[in-house]
């Protein structure tokens, strides 16, 4: 008959057994949520650039002896020898030969000190698993069978073909890390480029369009990288930088290069040098995508970068291929699970927001070119939560109020247009968007109480968006039908005075700015409504808006770096869409025959005349207003055959033979 064994030897075998079975990740990786591959350091913190802080989250006593032991034997292995921080030439804060038992604390005060001035930004969703909606085989895997850290989602996945393969970007030739090295140091931004043109992305870009969704933190990257450009950590094509290599880092130059090429496009430069700085710019930022490998591993820099690229041929006259390339914008998106809530529930709290604020972005971008063409959406905001407590604040920032209005634009924008709605639901949607500047800042809602230059240009801004949703919103009812009630007046009172304040807040932006005549959805609004107040019977012979009409007419010819409407002429016509051109064609003929009719009636100047008759050659169009125009001809449909000529025409694709 064998010894008794006491309890307390049980309970040493067994906790022995327990911990030999566990195999815990490091504790920087069990705070990102990144998988970890348990050796000292493990391969992520020496891939990320802090090997030094990659411990594992262990107590002073003696219950753990055994875990002690196999780390101290998998820290002096053979194989790990050769990836010690020395020999892959990456900081060492503390050289020791074994990791030392730290406090979470220290660790994480160590980790905010690591990458507060050192390395660039990598908030955002882990890339090694890519979101898949809870109905598919993957995600019905991870939750039955307590899948925590993914690896066999990630397996499951890969077998099911649901994973890229590529570590890098296919459609480069770069056969070694060093070629790839060598192009990205070929397309770097410079210290006089960084300094020169974030400055105008900063002042005239970014407040009316913040896609970068932590701008402080992105200020401090932007240091970060002026500093190891001066230290030569981005010179030497011999010796790659393990901080500046990776494709995280390489999507962060690429979002700087972006905001460089927005900035070109605002800045005092003469059209000439600004466009080919702007496409200069713009061209190495993609190329950093690419080498980032942005197709295959998203992240939110990519994103931010993708949709100021987007913005940016928006405003140099390219919208329909920022078009096109929002869609792919939007399906990275939805592969980080930027769009659901859900999806991103794991991440810390300050992750999570900045998740809704990028997708909201999204949103933003997606809503702006939706009204000006009339084409389908493709975002929602369904998966995530409304925030109720909009409703009881009156102080929403313009940023806030922008997106206050594109939740309510989206209800207007479905895959049959608004003409499908019934005139109670166009004033359902009207109350909701006259109820936004109930909430808004006080300079928001009143300029009166506008107190700085940034005040009434966030004013005037908010005002041209406003007028531009209930334009769309009231378009239908400036089409002629049968059936006339009071609602139907309504809306079409509210569309002739939505027209009229879009061109007077674009005149009056424009006197304090250059912002709205470089930004594509501030010309496109102003000239669809200027244009709308031109030929509909209702406005086109009221003096205050042929007034308008005329002075915004004056705006574009003296838009030129000169001052003149010579100058003017090559440089719209380079920058302003083919669809805007047309459009101020037609404008200005049609107020230059309303001018003819008042010179023969003496009630116009020689000199207005001759500043109105000299903008624009005219391109063959029409003089005046089209034959036939009278009370049945509708001004909407008229804009609509100016505004949204296709630009490609698939009978040509058709005709091979």
């Amino acid at each position: 008959m064998s010894a008794p064994i006491d309890r307390q030897e049980i309970d040493r075998v067994l906790r022995l057994k327990r911990n030999q079975r566990e195999a815990r990740a490091c504790y920087p990786c069990r705070q990102r949520k990144v998988k970890c591959d348990n050796t000292v350091p493990c391969r992520t913190c020496r891939r990320r650039g802090h090997p030094q802080i990659c411990v594992y989250d262990q107590d002073l006593s003696s219950s753990k002896p055994a875990r002690n032991a196999s780390q101290q034997r998998r820290s002096t292995a053979p194989h790990d020898l050769s990836r010690t921080p020395a020999a892959q030439g990456e900081p060492d804060l503390e050289p020791q030969t074994q990791p030392s038992v730290r406090s979470q604390s220290e660790i994480q005060s160590q980790l905010r000190q690591y990458y507060a001035p050192q390395m660039p930004s990598s908030d955002g969703p882990d890339n090694d698993l890519v979101y898949s909606g809870d109905n598919s085989v993957v995600s019905i895997l991870r939750h039955r069978t307590q899948d925590a850290n993914g690896s066999m989602a990630r397996e499951v996945g890969s077998v099911l073909g649901l994973q890229n393969t590529y570590g890098s970007y296919p459609f480069m030739e770069f056969r070694t890390p060093q070629d790839r090295w060598k192009e990205l140091l070929r397309i770097l931004p410079q210290r006089t480029e960084l300094l020169k043109f974030f400055h105008f992305y900063r002042i005239s870009s970014y407040p009316f369009n913040p896609i970068i969704i932590d701008i402080e933190r992105f200020e401090l990257d932007v240091c970060s990288y002026l500093t190891a450009l001066a230290a030569g950590e981005l010179q030497d094509a011999t010796r790659i930088s393990e901080r500046w290599a990776t494709d995280r880092s390489v999507g962060l130059i690429s979002l700087l290069l972006a905001t460089l090429a927005s900035g070109a496009h605002y800045s005092d430069l003469e059209y000439v040098q600004r466009s080919e700085l702007c496409q200069d710019f713009a061209r190495r930022s993609f190329q950093a995508l690419r080498l980032a490998n942005f197709l295959f591993r998203p992240t939110m820099d990519i994103i931010q970068t993708l949709l100021i690229i987007g913005n940016t041929l928006q405003n140099t006259g390219q919208s329909d291929a920022a078009w096109a390339m929002l869609g792919t914008t939007v399906r990275l998106a939805q592969t980080l699970g930027l769009h659901t809530e859900k999806s991103v529930a794991h991440l810390p709290d300050h992750l999570k927001y900045k998740a809704r604020r990028l997708w909201f972005t999204v949103v933003w971008q997606d809503c702006l070119l939706c009204l000006c063409y009339d084409r389908p959406r493709v975002v929602s905001i369904t998966g995530w939560a409304p925030d109720y407590s909009i409703f009881s604040r009156t102080d929403l920032s313009y940023t806030e109020a922008m997106y206050f209005l594109c939740r309510i634009a989206l209800g207007m924008i479905t895959t049959d247009g608004p003409d499908v709605q019934q005139t109670a639901q166009q004033l359902d949607i009207l109350a909701s968007i006259d109820s936004l500047y109930q909430h808004t800042q006080p300079h928001l809602r009143d300029r009166q109480e506008c107190k700085t230059l940034q005040h009434n240009l966030e004013h005037m801004a908010l005002k041209m968006h406003v007028s531009l949703a209930i334009s769309v919103l009231t378009r239908p009812a400036l089409k002629r039908t049968t059936v006339r009630d009071s609602s139907y007046d309504i809306l079409r009172t509210r569309a002739k005075f939505s027209l009229m304040d879009a061109s007077r807040a674009f005149l009056d932006f424009q006197a304090l700015s250059v912002v709205p005549l470089r930004s594509w959805s501030m010309v496109h609004t102003v000239l669809s409504s200027t244009l709308l107040l031109c030929i509909w019977e209702e406005t086109r012979n009221d003096p205050e808006c042929r007034d308008l009409q005329q002075r915004v007419i004056e705006v574009f010819s003296a838009a030129g770096s000169g001052g003149t409407a010579e100058s003017s002429t090559s440089e719209n016509g380079q920058w302003l869409s083919e669809r805007h051109i047309r459009a101020l064609i037609t404008l200005r003929n049609a107020v230059r025959t309303a001018v003819d009719r008042e010179k023969e009636d003496g009630n116009v100047g020689a000199e207005r005349a001759e500043q109105l008759e000299s903008f624009v050659p005219a391109y063959g169009m029409p003089d005046g207003l089209p034959d036939g125009f009278g009370q049945d001809f509708s001004p909407a449909t008229y804009l609509d055959s100016i505004m949204n000529v296709p630009v490609f025409d698939l009978s040509k694709e058709l005709d091979f033979m």
